[in-house]
C-alpha cells in the first residue's frame, strides 16, 4: 500500500506519480478530503490535518516539486471551492448550527449557514440527521449555484447562492430516502445510525461543468451489495432541471470533468480489479 495520499495521472502519456506522504510534517497530510485545481495550482485539503497543500501543476512530475502549506480549519466534509477561490462551501459537521451547509470565506472561517434538512418526521437530534444526510457538493463555475447529493438514499438539492445574504433552495428531488435505525443516546450526547440492509447507496461522486452537474449514482445499489461501484451518470442543469443520463457500461469509482476537451473522465475498475481511465465525449 502506498505511503502517499495522492496519485496524479497524465492522461496523454499514461504516466502517474504518487505525491504527499502520510504524516504530520509540514508537507505531509493525514488524509486527502478534497482535491481541486485553481489556475495552475493543485490544491489538496486534509480535514484531519487542518491545512491545504498547494503544488504548481507544472511541477507535479518533477523530482522535488515546491509544496506550500496553507492553514485551514479542521473537520470540513464535502469541501467545495468556488472558481475564484474567494469562498468555499462545506457540509455542516461540527458547528452548533442545525443548518445543513456552511459558506466559508477564503481562510475557512464560517460566514453563514444555510439549508434546512429535509423533513423526515423523526424526533432525532440534528446531529444524528447530519449523519443521515451526509453527502457530496459541487459548485457552478459562475459561482451562482450549489448542488448537493446524499451519500445514502437518492436526495438531490440545488441552491441559488448568487446572493450570499439570500441563499435559496431552487429545486429538490427526494427519489429515495435514507433508511436507517437510530443508534443515538442523547443523554450521553452520542449520535450514530445503523443503515438498513435495504438502504440505497447514494451518489458516489460529482463533477461540475459550465452547463450542469454530473452525478455518479445507481438507484439499484444498496448498502448490502458487495460491489459499491456504479455505472450511471445523471446530468442536471444548475437550476435542477434533468438533462440526460449516461450509461458508462463499466464499474466506476469516480468522475471528473475535462473542460478543455469537454469530456467526462471516469475512473473505472476492470473485472481484474485494475484501474482504467475512460473518457466520454459530451
Amino acid at each position: 500500500m502506498t505511503k502517499q495520499v495522492l496519485r496524479v495521472y497524465n492522461l496523454d502519456s499514461g504516466a502517474y506519480r504518487d505525491l504527499i506522504y502520510i504524516g504530520r510534517a509540514e508537507n505531509e497530510l493525514l488524509n486527502a478530503s478534497a482535491i481541486w485545481f485553481s489556475g495552475d495550482t493543485l490544491n489538496v485539503y486534509s480535514s484531519n490535518s487542518g491545512k491545504i497543500l498547494r503544488i504548481p501543476s507544472g511541477e507535479l512530475f518533477e523530482p522535488h516539486p515546491e509544496i506550500r502549506s496553507i492553514p485551514f480549519p479542521l473537520g470540513y466534509s464535502g469541501l467545495t471551492v468556488f472558481a475564484g477561490g474567494s469562498h468555499y462551501v462545506a457540509m455542516n459537521v461540527l458547528s452548533d448550527s442545525p443548518l445543513q451547509f456552511l459558506l466559508l470565506d477564503s481562510g475557512g472561517a464560517e460566514m453563514i449557514g444555510f439549508g434546512n434538512y429535509p423533513e423526515t418526521g423523526s424526533q432525532g437530534h440534528y446531529r444524528e440527521t447530519r449523519l443521515v444526510y451526509q453527502g457530496k457538493l459541487a459548485a457552478s463555475p459562475d459561482e451562482a449555484h450549489i448542488a448537493y447529493a446524499s451519500s445514502f438514499g437518492n436526495v438531490f438539492r440545488f441552491f441559488d447562492i448568487s446572493d450570499p445574504s439570500d441563499i435559496s433552495l431552487v429545486r429538490e428531488y427526494r427519489f429515495t430516502e435514507p433508511e436507517y435505525i437510530s443508534d443515538s443516546d442523547l443523554s450521553e450526547h452520542r449520535y450514530s445510525v445503523i443503515w438498513e440492509k435495504t438502504c440505497h447507496r447514494g451518489t458516489l461522486a460529482m463533477a461540475a461543468a459550465d452547463d450542469g452537474c454530473y452525478f455518479l449514482c445507481d438507484d439499484t445499489k444498496t448498502v448490502s451489495d458487495d460491489d459499491w461501484r456504479m455505472n450511471s451518470v445523471y446530468c442536471f442543469d444548475w437550476e435542477g432541471n434533468p438533462l440526460w443520463k449516461l450509461d458508462l457500461g463499466r464499474r466506476t469509482q469516480s468522475i471528473a470533468y475535462n473542460r478543455e476537451r469537454h469530456q467526462l473522465i471516469a475512473l473505472t475498475v476492470s473485472e481484474q480489479d485494475e484501474y482504467v481511465f475512460v473518457a466520454y465525449s459530451l
